[in-house]
């Protein structure tokens, strides 16, 4: 078999494999009631998992307007070991020092629902010795339904990247395409998972 031939069989096998990502996709999303956490399938004889995530309602697909106003740089500048960035309603920065947690709202009054994960991410930090880009912001699931209001938040802000959860991703397919080049984005499945993606580096 030409290069060619097995190039153009393994483009349609990628094919195939998304359109039954896609199809189980929708079915999960179908599901109001007793939405599962993961749907399991097989392609090609291969096991596969697809965490549940969560459709867009129609108001968030309509409310995605990243287009500037009242911008206020406050999540751009560099971070501190122990330092973390997140957005809730408001920009927190939660830092951490010998044992002591504090959190900071950098643009309201505001109080934050939950920042255990965030706590945990500025524990890392300081076991690794390692702080975070500058700019960089999690976004955690207290945004779930809300992601085109937070993502407004994070660019009208300064944040240059930001971590998202997994669940949340199909929020974004109502998102402008330019909002790749305003903000990197990338996603996490759960705790490990974010912790990995912001550490690995030092574990190489």
């Amino acid at each position: 078999m030409s290069e060619l031939s097995e190039l153009i069989k393994i483009n349609k096998n990628i094919e195939k494999q998304n359109e039954e990502i896609i199809r189980l996709l929708k079915i999960i999303a179908g599901e109001k009631d007793d939405k599962p956490e993961s749907s399991t399938g097989k392609f090609n004889g291969l096991d596969f998992v697809i965490p549940y995530v969560q459709m867009p309602s129609d108001d968030s697909k309509q409310s995605f307007d990243i287009s500037g106003s009242d911008v206020e740089d406050v999540l751009s500048g560099e971070l501190d070991v122990g330092e973390v960035y997140f957005i809730e309603e408001d920009a927190f920065k939660l830092s951490v020092n010998n044992n002591e947690t504090v959190i900071d709202n950098l643009t309201g009054s505001g109080e934050c629902s939950d920042y255990s994960l965030i706590e945990l991410v500025a524990n890392e930090s300081v076991k690794h010795n390692k702080a975070l880009e500058a700019g960089t912001v999690i976004i955690t699931e207290a945004s779930n339904g809300k992601l085109p209001q937070t993502m407004k938040v994070a660019i009208d802000r300064g944040a240059k990247k930001a971590y998202l959860p997994w669940k949340q991703s199909m929020e974004l397919l109502g998102a402008p395409q330019k909002l790749q080049t305003m903000v990197k984005l990338d996603l996490y499945r759960n705790e490990d998972h974010l912790i990995e993606k912001l550490f690995k580096k030092e574990e190489e």
